[in-house]
């Protein structure tokens, strides 16, 4: 993953905004997409119909294009719920690139087209993606024209899939569990839907209310639920709170009821990442902006009067929505609640920014949704539905005017949410960083009565918070005089933070947008000098071995630090072509820690996600691999002959030569003594075994050198026939290495004690 940095009062300071970088996206949010579907048949309609109420499989088209790059053998097939019917001449889309053979536009294989169903204005879900992409992970959602044989079909909202591919360029990975929570059916049996409630631990009574995506997923979902349920205190263990928070939040303030916030409690997913920590993602906003009047509970319908005053507290007093019930009634993560409240209204709508964006969506669309003969709406309701209620749709008579909606909610909650909250300031920022050391990090923190900072030391992690203090006992100054202090320990080149504070009342973050953005902390470390980085294992042919972070295996490659400092990997190259030195580079911010063994994976991916990816593939069973800077070579090596799923590695561990190892140890020391499979049947005899100092060492063949090794295959000193003292090594697990007049190898393993 890449990110956009903005430097912030000092070089050491940086606010970093996770954010992808494309040429021409397929989702710019300025550009209309076009996308023609072709089948060898006319009745299209009715077979895509047909296997909408059947199987829901897809139909294979002929080709599909978009923006003139042609595909073969796509699926295509009707999707949605409550958008689709058989009656409609423009239901929802889902293209699948990928149906037959492997095949994506711009890294995306499945294309969700939705028909803007009970949305007059067409620009309620991107707009509102582009609101919620500031505040956590969201689909980019725009436009695009869709001909079917020849036909304009119409224009239709392009969103992107939440899928594998979604995660893995989000979330870094995409092989863990995976959860649609959206029930099969809306019926008389689905109760409180997909609502996070404990079923109890048979895992088909949560069948029906969510899918699963992966393979496994079930028995964590139900610790999920159990957690939330009767241990709360345990649930941000396994949970993403602040992404639960920023969701909900969101959900309230857009008035966006066809949510978990609403009265079915869905259309959302969950991913329970790498570290075993589950997050939400938020799917489906065609009715976001109050165009889904049923919040459900003890609030009956609403209209678009009282959607603006909708409380700020919905259901907090109502189990059945655990979620919010818990979270609101933690007098914590309440105060955080209502600061990302506040930050989305006050952003957003107090301001009145969105309004810009969405006459730009509008002007964009218009002259297609004159063209548009399928629309569901009419060209003069989408002309007026920014600024003026419209009929609507789903039993709700009024389709709100999206302006006056949210201009009076906007209001509403600046008021119910006046509390004054604590003030936040930089003072003191640390003029040098060093690793290994403590770091006194200081803000002046007004109207408050605690004070958090967290941190972590890479995106993946999560953050730890801990408490600041102004009692003048942690470098803070004066005792109450609103100088907050606390020191970090600076373990990594780079310390990623934010600040929380509190008081009786209300709470606020610096950045406001935490977690979803934070300050980085960076210390300066050097480049590598020649010897100090090597080109350490490498695995050319990985076929049953490691997964990288999307399950698959793939060839993979190693580098050592043989040092005992942080080296910089900023614009290290790495190539496999030897006429070629720069065929990949590490990111400005890539980094070996010290004596670390660095996997990276030769996979095509070409990026930065839980591991470094470049962008080709290793060479089979034989090839080159080499490591430079400009002119410097670091390292290079060639490679024959390597089987499936052996290694070519150092040995000893980083400065040996290289042999072939069945043993792979990616991101570990090598382990240079799986010669076992290489012994001759004739045996030589060393005794005794385990020893206290004195082994003795025996053949009937004629010896030329005997090796000692210690477990990690590093190179000790020679022995000889006879009797050799051992006394003055350290006890451990050792390995003799016997060489005789035929090249014969003899591998024994000896114990000290």
């Amino acid at each position: 993953m890449k990110y956009e940095s903005l430097r912030y009062f000092f070089f050491l300071i940086i606010l970093t905004v996770p954010y992808l970088v494309f040429g021409q996206d397929f989702y710019d949010r300025e550009t209309i997409q076009e996308i023609k579907i072709y089948f060898s048949f006319d009745n299209w309609k009715y077979r895509l119909d047909s296997a909408k109420t059947g199987n829901d499989g897809y139909l294979l088209a002929d080709s599909v294009w978009i923006n003139n790059k042609k595909y073969l053998s796509a699926g295509v097939k009707f999707k949605g719920n409550s958008s689709y019917s058989p009656s409609r001449n423009k239901n929802p889309l889902h293209i699948k690139l990928d149906l037959v053979k492997s095949a994506d536009y711009q890294g995306y294989d499945d294309i969700k087209l939705g028909n803007a169903w009970s949305d007059n204005s067409i620009i309620r879900e991107p707009l509102a993606y582009e609101i919620l992409r500031q505040y956590m992970f969201a689909p980019k959602s725009n436009f695009a024209k869709v001909f079917i044989n020849n036909q304009y079909y119409g224009l239709m909202n392009n969103t992107e899939s939440i899928d594998k591919g979604f995660l893995f360029r989000n979330f870094l990975s995409s092989a863990y569990s995976f959860i649609k929570c959206n029930p099969e059916s809306i019926g008389s049996n689905f109760g409180n839907g997909p609502n996070l409630g404990y079923l109890g631990d048979n895992i088909s009574s949560y069948l029906g209310k969510y899918e699963l995506e992966s393979d496994t997923g079930w028995y964590e979902l139900v610790q999920l639920c159990d957690s939330l349920n009767n241990h709360f205190e345990q649930f941000n263990d396994f949970a993403d709170l602040d992404k639960f928070i920023w969701m909900l939040a969101f959900n309230n303030v857009l008035v966006n009821l066809d949510s978990y916030t609403g009265n079915f409690r869905q259309n959302y997913y969950l991913y329970r990442n790498h570290q075993g920590i589950w997050n939400p993602i938020v799917w489906d906003l065609n009715m976001c902006f109050g165009g889904f009047a049923l919040p459900g509970g003890i609030t009956s319908s609403l209209n678009p009067t009282t959607m603006q005053t909708m409380t700020h507290n919905l259901h907090k007093s109502e189990s059945g929505w655990p979620l919010i019930f818990k979270l609101l009634n933690d007098p914590f993560y309440v105060k955080m609640y209502y600061a990302h409240m506040r930050t989305i209204n006050q952003e957003n709508f107090v301001t009145g920014n969105y309004k810009e964006w969405a006459k730009k969506l509008q002007l964009l669309v218009e002259q297609e949704v004159k063209n548009d003969s399928n629309f569901l709406s009419t060209y003069e309701n989408f002309k007026i539905a920014l600024e003026t209620n419209t009929p609507g749709t789903n039993g709700a008579p009024t389709s709100p005017g999206i302006f006056p909606l949210m201009d009076g909610r906007a209001n509403f909650l600046k008021n119910v949410l006046s509390a004054t909250p604590p003030l936040i300031e930089w003072t003191k920022i640390p003029l040098e960083v060093k690793i290994g050391t403590m770091v006194n990090i200081y803000a002046k923190i007004s109207n408050s009565n605690k004070a958090y900072l967290s941190y972590r030391t890479q995106i993946s992690d999560r953050f730890v918070r801990v408490q600041m203090y102004d009692d003048g006992l942690h470098g803070d100054g004066l005792a109450g005089d609103s100088i907050f202090g606390v020191s970090i320990p600076v373990v990594k080149p780079f310390t990623q933070f934010y600040f929380y504070a509190e008081n009786s009342q209300a709470g606020s973050f610096l950045p406001e947008r935490a977690e979803h953005e934070y300050y980085t902390l960076e210390a300066k470390i050097q480049m590598p000098q020649v010897g100090e980085l090597v080109i350490n294992e490498l695995v050319p042919s990985n076929n049953s071995g490691i997964f990288n972070e999307k399950g698959k295996a793939k060839d993979w490659f190693e580098l050592g630090n043989t040092t005992d400092r942080y080296l910089s990997l900023n614009g290290i190259k790495v190539s496999d072509d030897p006429q070629n030195f720069i065929s990949w580079a590490f990111p400005e911010d890539a980094f070996i820690s010290p004596n670390e063994h660095l996997l990276v994976w030769a996979d095509g991916e070409n990026g930065s996600y839980l591991n470094y990816h470049t962008n080709f593939s290793l060479s089979g069973s034989a090839g080159n691999l080499i490591l430079s800077s400009n002119d410097l070579i670091f390292d290079q090596v060639s490679y024959s002959s390597v089987k499936v799923d052996y290694s070519s590695a150092r040995c000893p561990d980083l400065t040996g030569g290289f042999q072939l190892l069945s043993k792979v140890t990616p991101g570990a020391a090598n382990q240079c003594l799986n010669l076992i499979d290489e012994t001759p049947k004739e045996k030589v005899h060393v005794f005794p075994i385990p020893t206290n100092g004195n082994v003795e060492i025996h053949s009937d063949k004629v010896i030329t050198e005997i090796q000692l090794f210690n477990f990690q295959g590093t190179f000790i000193r020679g022995l000889k026939i006879g009797k050799s003292d051992l006394s003055e090594l350290p006890r451990g697990i050792y390995v003799i290495k016997i060489i005789d007049q035929d090249n014969k190898v003899y591998i024994k393993k000896i114990s000290k004690l």
